[in-house]
């Protein structure tokens, strides 16, 4: 039997990318999508039916699996309807637009016993996820620093459709600015990494933008037992700085991420670099893994969890207060 699978929104960017994924796996049917915008006449003809409004979709269609790319506030609202309705769902980063609404899914999920995954594009890079897992391991000693930086020139300045970037500058929609847009990716590999923190501090801004916007820039500190995790978010910065991103300082060693490689500095070495091997079968992106957990029963591990997931909402919401 074929897997139903039902697009609810369009209005997230990563969207394209996660269609033709989502088109590549041969058990899966592309039974429906829905999205008010006029971005719904560019993915129409991929689907057996397109509606307007993801409500009457998921009222006409039964499908096995619901992913949701609309705005963090409405991908939420999609992500519970379609749980409770006996969906499993995939909802694109980050997990929600608020922590009441982050809580509510992953509550609503463990009532109905429906598969919830929270797809983080990161994990997707081989040598981040090997830093992590690496980390995790104790390879590099006890971990007493985490660093990391996310960002871009902004959403409008890199060229993000309209509708993307209405919702995006919008902080009921989003969750805030650049702090909900990229902080997330640290505070969930933070999460991963160190797990709940004992105390969060942040602050965010408008420093370059000559538009009303929440914040173009965000800086989040986490304060673990005996760890200490900076992340930063922006969204002004020019080009790349060339460090290594994210990076991990342990006991014994310092290891980051460098063009796509780890760049591993260990206590009495010269720093080395070592290219990380290649995501295994079934792992290789969102659906495949998002699939793999469907056959075999597994739940979505390391980010991909929404519980880690809702501890990283827990610490970009702390930066709002």
């Amino acid at each position: 039997m074929p897997i139903r699978l039902a697009v609810a929104g369009l209005t997230h960017g990563h969207v394209w990318g996660l269609l033709e994924q989502w088109a590549a796996q041969p058990e899966v049917e592309l039974i429906a999508v829905a999205d008010p915008t006029p971005l719904l006449d560019n993915a129409r003809d991929r689907f057996q039916r397109a509606y307007v409004d993801w409500q009457r979709m998921l009222d006409a269609e039964s499908p096995d699996v619901v992913l949701a790319c609309a705005d963090n506030r409405t991908s939420a609202a999609i992500a519970i309807t379609a749980m409770q309705r006996g969906a499993h769902v995939m909802v694109e980063k980050p997990m929600a637009a608020d922590l009441a609404d982050a809580e509510q899914m992953l509550e609503t999920a463990r009532a109905t016993d429906r598969l919830l995954m929270i797809n983080w594009p990161t994990r997707w890079n081989p040598a981040i996820h090997a830093l992590l897992e690496r980390a995790r391991s104790g390879e590099f000693g006890a971990v007493f620093e985490f660093r990391y930086r996310a960002g871009h020139a902004g959403p409008r300045e890199i060229g993000c459709d309209p509708y993307f970037v209405a919702w995006l500058y919008d902080e009921h929609r989003n969750g805030a600015g650049a702090l909900a847009d990229f902080a997330c990716y640290g505070a969930v590999m933070s999460a991963y990494l160190l797990g709940e923190p004992q105390q969060v501090l942040g602050t965010r801004g408008n420093l370059t933008k000559d538009y009303p916007i929440s914040d173009d820039n965000a800086v989040l500190i986490a304060r673990y037992p005996k760890a200490i995790a900076v992340i930063e978010a922006t969204w002004s910065q020019i080009g790349t700085d060339g460090a290594p991103n994210p990076i991990v300082y342990g006991t014994e060693a310092t290891a980051g991420v460098v063009d796509g490689k780890l760049r591993i500095h260990r206590r009495g070495a010269e720093p080395a670099l070592e290219t990380p091997p290649t995501l295994p079968e079934g792992e290789r992106n969102a659906p495949e893994y998002f699939l793999k957990c469907l056959r075999t029963g597994a739940r979505p591990e390391g980010v991909l969890s929404p519980e880690i997931a809702l501890i990283a909402q827990r610490m970009v919401e702390a930066v709002k207060l």
